[in-house]
C-alpha cells in the first residue's frame, strides 16, 4: 500500500514560505512553482529543471520512497472550461477540446490575466512549429510514414471542425486563428480528463505543474491517479536525489507521440524505441495482397492494422492471419483464424520468411525517402526534417533486425 504522508499545510496568499520563494525565484519555473502552491498545489521533493535533450522535466530534490505522494492538484487549481462563456456564445455543443481551448484563449490572453505566470512556462508557438507535424508545410507531410499521416489527417480534420465552431467568437474578440490554434495544441498535448464527484459529467481540464512530467513507456513512470478531490502523483519506486520522474501518457507508438506531442521515445543509451512502439505494416502488406485476399480479410475483420514490434521482433496476430491467407487452404486458414494455431504443421517460419521478403523489398523506399526529405522545405524546417528522417530510420532499423 502507498505510504501515508503527513498532512501538509495549504499555502495561502500570505504564506511566508511561498512569498519567500517568489521573492527569491531565479527563473520562470521557480516563480511558477510558487504560483501553483498559492493555488493549493502540493509539491513534495521535486523541482522543474532543464534536462539535456528533453526540455524541462521534474527532478527529485530529496530521496523518495515508493508510494510517496509527489504532487497533488486539487480541483480548484485546475483550469476548467468557462461554462458561462460557452453558454453565451452557443458553444455548449462544441467538442470538449474546443471548449477548453477557447476558454483558455479568452482567459490567458486578457491584459490583466492571472495566468501570465503559467503561460510563461508553456511551450510557445515556435516550439510547436518546430516539433508538431500539424504546423509543418503540406509538402513535408508527403514524406511522413503512412502511420503518421493517418492520425495527422484526423487531427487536422478535428482542428478544422473546432475552428469553425469558435471562429465567430474569436473574430468578435480580435483573436487571430493562430492564437486559437496555439491553445488548441496546448490542450491537445497537456490536458487531463477530470470526472468530478457527485456523478457530474466529465470534462477536459489543464492541471498546473503536473504537466511538467515527461513521458516514459508503460511501466517506467509514476502513478498518476484521480480521486474525489483531484489528481495525485505517487512514486512508483524509490528515487535518489537528482533523478527525473516520468509519467506514461499512454501506450503510444512513436507515430502517435510525434503527431500529438511533437517527440518520439528513444533510449539515449540503447537507441530502443520502447515496448510501446510498433512499426505499422499496412502499406507493405496491402501492396502485396490480392484483392481477393483483401476481401477475405475484410469479411472477418482483419483487413489492416498490421504491425511489427521493434522491441521484440514479433508480428501481431492480424499480420499472422493476413500472411497465412496467402499460404493456406481455406479450411486451414479458417482453423487458424478461430484457434490461433495451424491445423497441421507449424507455418510460423514460412510466414516470417514472407514478411522478411516483403520488408526487404520495402527497404529501398525507406532509404529513398530519407534522402529525398533532406532537400525539402526551407531552412527553418530543419528540425521537422530531422524528426521525419529519425522515424524512417527507426523503421529501417526494425526491418534490418527482423529475423525469420
Amino acid at each position: 500500500m502507498p505510504s501515508r504522508t503527513a498532512k501538509r499545510k495549504r499555502a495561502s496568499v500570505d504564506d511566508p514560505a511561498v512569498l519567500d520563494e517568489i521573492a527569491h525565484a531565479q527563473n520562470e519555473h521557480q516563480l511558477f512553482t510558487a504560483w501553483a502552491k498559492l493555488r493549493g498545489v502540493e509539491i513534495n521533493g521535486v523541482e522543474a529543471k532543464s534536462i539535456p535533450g528533453r526540455g524541462v522535466g521534474l527532478v527529485t530534490t530529496k530521496t523518495l520512497k515508493e508510494g510517496d505522494r509527489i504532487i497533488f492538484i486539487p480541483e480548484k487549481a485546475m483550469f476548467q472550461p468557462d461554462a458561462t462563456l460557452l453558454k453565451r456564445n452557443h458553444l455548449t455543443a462544441a467538442s470538449p477540446q474546443a471548449q477548453l481551448a477557447v476558454s483558455a484563449l479568452c482567459a490567458f490572453e486578457k491584459l490583466d490575466s492571472s495566468f501570465f505566470t503559467w503561460q510563461e512556462v508553456l511551450p510557445d508557438e515556435n516550439d510547436f512549429k518546430a516539433s508538431m507535424p500539424m504546423y509543418w508545410p503540406r509538402e513535408l507531410h508527403e514524406f511522413l510514414p503512412p502511420a503518421v499521416k493517418q492520425p495527422l489527417t484526423r487531427q487536422i480534420t478535428d482542428y478544422e471542425k473546432d475552428w469553425k465552431a469558435v471562429k465567430e467568437l474569436c473574430k468578435r474578440r480580435n483573436f487571430p486563428e493562430e492564437r486559437f490554434k496555439y491553445f488548441w495544441m496546448i490542450v491537445n498535448s497537456r490536458s487531463f480528463h477530470w470526472k468530478p464527484p457527485q456523478n457530474k459529467a466529465g470534462i477536459m481540464v489543464m492541471c498546473p505543474f503536473i504537466d511538467y512530467l515527461n513521458h516514459g513507456p508503460t511501466g517506467s513512470g509514476c502513478n498518476v491517479l484521480q480521486n474525489a478531490k483531484g489528481y495525485e502523483v505517487l512514486a512508483d519506486r524509490s528515487y535518489e536525489v537528482g533523478e527525473e520522474i516520468l509519467a506514461t501518457y499512454g501506450a503510444h507508438s512513436n507515430d502517435k507521440l510525434l503527431v500529438h506531442y511533437g517527440f518520439m521515445n528513444v533510449s539515449p543509451t540503447t537507441g530502443s524505441t520502447g515496448a510501446d512502439d510498433e512499426i505499422r505494416l499496412d502499406a507493405i502488406l496491402l501492396h502485396n495482397l490480392t484483392d481477393a485476399i483483401k476481401d477475405q480479410l475484410q469479411d472477418v475483420g482483419f483487413l489492416g492494422g498490421y504491425s511489427l514490434s521493434p522491441e521484440t521482433g514479433e508480428i501481431c496476430f492480424k499480420t499472422e492471419v493476413a500472411i497465412r491467407a496467402t499460404l493456406l487452404t481455406a479450411n486451414e486458414w479458417e482453423y487458424f483464424v478461430s484457434s490461433g494455431e495451424d491445423l497441421s504443421e507449424d507455418r510460423t517460419k514460412e510466414v516470417r520468411g514472407l514478411v522478411k521478403k516483403w520488408l526487404r523489398e520495402y527497404r529501398p523506399h525507406v532509404m529513398g525517402l530519407i534522402e529525398s526529405v533532406e532537400g525539402e522545405g526551407e531552412q527553418c524546417w530543419g528540425q521537422a526534417r530531422e524528426l521525419i528522417k529519425a522515424r524512417w530510420r527507426q523503421i529501417g532499423d526494425a526491418i534490418d533486425k527482423f529475423e525469420v
